[in-house]
């Protein structure tokens, strides 16, 4: 081997020592930094946890054991209008007052499970998150009641307007009917009787009266409907007894049958009517005051009276 070459064996193995050294160091180096970054994970996962367990105390208030059993108070006062959803508050105020007992019994003993108490603590968040949202569906359902009882009072307002308003239309109504009906009805206008004697002469005595000449007049109506009409006379004496009475002379008024002493069977045009009725005494007639009431078509049309003496 001349010199030249052994030079260059000198030189390789120079970078060869070299080269192992500095992988060498590499590799320690690569070591220590896996090891300060693992450090340094588990350091940010202690510091993320320690922070999470803070914020749940810190959010729910349950600092100390004063703190969790004012929550749980607050729980077990809580009444809610509505059967079901009270049913499920009890429950979830039972399993708050488990979780609260746990959490306290750890804490007694000076556990350093603080992940143990952080998801116990995070558990009763959910719990109290639930019951707070029954609350608030009571509150939406009371809400939604008074918006439903305001409708149903403005529904019950405008109803009984509107049934005031039929009232008042009925009212009318009936009015109107009755008015027509009264329009229609047949109107007895002028009455006069005239006593005659056993010649059908007028008289002045009572003695020699045996005839009542009974004459009257229906007024114009040109609203009724023209035709053939009955009218019918009572004729009452002074001692308020209805002359010719019999059971079988009735006739239809109202709701039931009135008796009468003459009938008549006119024909009515619409134009002024004059009749005449007669009645015969079987007797001497009582001196006094006579009553005379005219019915037709079931409507009292005129009444008057007259005495003789």
């Amino acid at each position: 081997m001349d010199k030249n070459t052994k030079t260059i064996v000198w030189i390789v193995s120079g970078i060869c020592a070299l080269a192992m050294i500095g992988i060498v160091v590499l590799l320690i180096t690569m070591s220590h930094l896996r090891k300060e970054n693992e450090e340094k994970d588990r350091e940010i996962f202690n510091l993320n946890e320690q922070v999470s367990f803070e914020q749940s105390q810190a959010v729910l208030r349950f600092d100390d054991e004063h703190a969790l059993d004012e929550q749980l108070q607050t729980f077990e006062h809580l009444k809610l209008d509505n059967d079901s959803l009270q049913q499920l508050l009890d429950q979830q105020t039972e399993h708050a007052k488990d979780l609260v007992s746990q959490i306290k019994k750890l804490r007694q003993e000076n556990s350093s499970d603080k992940a143990r108490i952080n998801a116990l603590l995070k558990e009763l968040a959910a719990v109290r998150e639930l019951i707070m949202g029954y609350v608030r569906q009571i509150d939406e359902l009371n809400t939604q009641n008074q918006q439903l009882t305001a409708e149903n009072e403005q529904v019950k307002q405008e109803n009984q307007q509107m049934r005031q308003r039929n009232t008042h239309l009925t009212t009318q109504n009936q009015q109107l009917t009755e008015t027509v009906t009264r329009a229609k009805q047949l109107d007895v206008t002028h009455f006069e009787m005239t006593p005659l004697n056993n010649r059908d002469k007028k008289t002045r005595y009572l003695r020699k009266t045996v005839k009542l000449q009974l004459d009257y007049t229906i007024g114009k109506n040109i609203t009724t409907e023209p035709g053939m009409k009955t009218v019918y006379l009572r004729l009452i004496s002074p001692s308020d007894r209805l002359l010719g009475e019999q059971e079988s002379k009735v006739f239809p008024f109202e709701d039931g049958e009135v008796p009468y002493s003459l009938k008549q069977e006119i024909e009515y045009a619409g134009e002024v009517y004059n009749g005449t009725f007669y009645w015969s005494f079987s007797g001497e007639p009582q001196e006094g005051t006579y009553r005379v009431e005219f019915f037709a078509e079931g409507n009292q049309i005129g009444q008057f009276s007259f005495t003789l003496d």
